[in-house]
């Protein structure tokens, strides 16, 4: 009955929802040559464990049909097939669910079923994934990596492609090395201890030829060369889009375009976008770049956001893909001053080269969403190993400031009491600007969390992983340096972790808007915040930031 008021009240109404035509479990024919759709197999309830996957499917016939998935009488936006998936369960997933299938002679509901969905036993250690492997398009002679996110106690992984067990990958990251055609293939991982085993989505990873061999020199002949080839594919009102050359603009001209990113969607960007390339070698070309650039770890984040992008393209306009932008700003050197700029919504990886060497922020990345999903029939989560990383600080591992939801007296320390943050700190706030000054006077100087060097070894040990997550997006030897630089003894003694949320939160929850992490050294800055979905309501998602409070586009604009 409740069900069939719901109904009423929409279809009377004045916006057209799919579905209305028909009645609570019956179908009204309307054309003498469209069959009514008619259910033939039900869906069935389901019950599995915190972050495992859950699937609802129905059989009907009928001609020319659409499906409607429901939860708790609430459309499911993008759950439009005969088949809903949900790839990494949370507890707020347990709920009742339906379909209505429907075509031009009715529409008919199937029966209700239930999702139960139970809590990970901390007691038996059984293994959760929590960070669903990422489908990517590698490149041909380049790196690629695959990762699982997982808890539970004494975990081992063992890989599997195409059905079959890889041999020696049995750790949570699965490295590809100078990858070829016979990498391509489907992946899973099975991730098992004593008290049970867990196997992942599956990622599948496809491998393009490369525009140009771009691998064999120093990170910064790789890029050049990888950036040329992808210039020589362009006509010349391209290039003169795509490339800002000291020879053309003023210094402060070339400062503007470096802050031209953001983390909206839409936005003017620095460069030529990827919608604009013509050619399959144009865009082969794109891709080169980025996975020369970067590292394995951050090909895939890159891969991941923009797959998120095309994920919420589904759902709302304005959102995609092809909204990525490339920008050559400066002439590139293996001795000058030059930036390559990748930005979308949600990314934007300022790489700036001088005498040689990476100078790799800002680096802004976030994702909608922040839960598993399925694009062009490929699975993805973007950014679960960033976000693992920054939370086990805080919370959850056995050496996190709080293993427990309890809460501890270092947790309480961390916490930026009265201090609510809508959205990272440190974002875009100089965008368009060409001015850096602003950016330096926001850093806090003052009640800035729990001093790093006061935490255990194996605390501080999780304050390195989480830096090592963001530092690892790009290549060995810079990463190498930034991470010396970030954790040395010294930097940890001025070095600080914090977090905020709401008040009656007693340990993180990135399921809860206006959760937020940070570190915050002499150096490093990296922060992360959980905001209320924009497309996906009722979900969070991240933003994060990585920036270098000396080192920003090797500090140009302020010295400029």
């Amino acid at each position: 009955m409740v069900r069939k008021l719901i109904w009423v009240l929409i279809c009377a109404g004045p916006l057209l929802v799919a579905g209305c035509g028909g009645g609570d479990s019956s179908s009204t024919s309307s054309s003498s040559t469209v069959t009514a759709p008619t259910i033939t197999s039900q869906p069935t309830s389901v019950t599995v464990t915190a972050g495992q996957s859950a699937s609802f499917s129905v059989t009907a016939s009928g001609d020319s049909l659409t499906y409607q998935w429901y939860k708790s009488s609430a459309a499911i936006s993008g759950a439009t097939a005969a088949t809903y998936t949900i790839s990494s369960t949370a507890t707020s997933d347990a709920a009742s669910y339906y379909v209505v299938v429907t075509n031009s002679a009715g529409s008919v509901t199937s029966s209700t079923v239930t999702l139960t969905v139970n809590s990970s036993s901390s007691s038996s250690g059984s293994p959760t994934i929590t960070g669903q492997p990422s489908s990517l398009q590698a490149i041909a002679g380049s790196d690629a990596e695959l990762s699982v996110v997982a808890t539970g106690d004494s975990l081992t992984y063992q890989w599997s492609k195409d059905g079959g067990q890889v041999s020696g990958a049995t750790s949570a990251t699965l490295p590809l090395s100078a990858v070829t055609s016979t990498d391509a293939g489907t992946y899973t991982v099975a991730v098992t201890n004593s008290a049970g085993s867990i196997t992942s989505s599956t990622a599948t990873v496809t491998v393009t030829s490369p525009s140009a061999t771009c691998t064999t020199g120093t990170p910064v002949a790789n890029v050049m060369c990888a950036v040329a080839a992808f210039e020589a594919t362009l006509s010349s009102s391209q290039l003169s889009t795509a490339q800002y050359s000291t020879s053309s603009y003023t210094t402060a001209q070339l400062n503007t375009y470096k802050t031209l990113w953001s983390n909206l969607p839409g936005v003017n960007r620095a460069g030529i976008a990827y919608s604009a390339l013509t050619s399959t070698a144009q865009q082969t070309a794109f891709y080169t770049v980025a996975s020369v650039a970067l590292s394995a770890a951050g090909y895939q984040d890159f891969n991941s956001v923009l797959a998120a992008d095309d994920y919420l393209g589904t759902m709302q306009s304005g959102y995609g893909s092809g909204n990525a932008h490339i920008a050559i700003i400066g002439t590139p050197s293996a001795t000058g001053l030059w930036t390559l700029q990748l930005g979308n919504h949600h990314m934007a990886f300022n790489l700036t080269f001088y005498n040689g060497t990476l100078y790799p922020t800002p680096h802004h990345i976030g994702v909608e969403p922040k839960a598993a999903f399925t694009v062009n029939s490929q699975n993805y989560q973007a950014l679960a190993g960033k976000a693992s990383a920054l939370l086990a600080i805080f919370y959850g591992q056995t050496n996190s400031l709080s293993p427990t939801s309890s809460g501890s007296t270092a947790l309480t320390s961390a916490y930026l009491s009265g201090q609510t943050y809508s959205d990272v700190l440190l974002g875009p706030v100089e965008y368009n600007s060409g001015s850096y000054s602003a950016v330096s006077a926001k850093y806090p100087t003052t009640n800035r969390g729990l001093l790093v060097s006061s935490l255990t070894a194996d605390q501080q040990a999780l304050v390195t992983q989480a830096i090592t997550a963001f530092v690892d997006d790009y290549d060995s030897t810079s990463a190498g340096q930034l991470l010396s630089a970030y954790t040395s003894s010294t930097a940890y003694a001025s070095t600080y972790v914090a977090w905020a949320g709401a008040s009656s939160l007693t340990v993180p929850d990135l399921d809860t808007s206006n959760t937020y992490l940070r570190i915050d050294g002499p150096r490093v800055w990296i922060e992360m915040d959980c905001q209320a979905g924009v497309v996906i309501q009722g979900k969070t998602h991240y933003h994060v930031i990585y920036r270098d409070k000396t080192t920003d586009y090797y500090n140009e604009l302020s010295t400029n």
